[in-house]
């Protein structure tokens, strides 16, 4: 399995970086560590918005009570993205989770019924 390339989210005014931009219409999945530390937070997967789903980590927002959604400081996080079709999105993220091990995967944020 070819290593993951982290990158920050931001740049230094705070606006999303064009390789975030680019993910537009593509699908994957994706990995968000502590920039400091190394830590693996998170782990998801989106199958055809990917900018758009590792974007909404960076502001609060609710679409039902019962998706609760985890928000991280951009400044403090980088992440790394694998993209792949649609159909292999939930498998590479499965996959990543248990590779990864991420903290905030499984703790009632983003909570995946498997």
């Amino acid at each position: 399995m070819k290593g993951l390339v982290y990158r920050p989210p931001c740049d230094a005014q705070d606006r999303f970086q064009p390789w975030l931009n680019d993910l537009r219409n593509q699908s994957g999945a994706y990995v968000v560590r502590n920039r400091e530390s190394g830590v693996v937070l998170y782990v998801g997967m989106s199958q055809g918005q990917l900018a758009k789903t590792i974007k909404r980590h960076f502001w609060d927002w609710k679409d039902s009570p019962d998706r609760p959604h985890r928000v991280y400081q951009r400044e403090r996080v980088e992440v790394a993205v694998r993209l792949c079709p649609p159909t292999a999105a939930l498998g590479a993220e499965r996959n990543l989770v248990r590779r990864l091990n991420p903290r905030d995967n499984g703790n009632g944020w983003g909570k995946k019924p498997y």
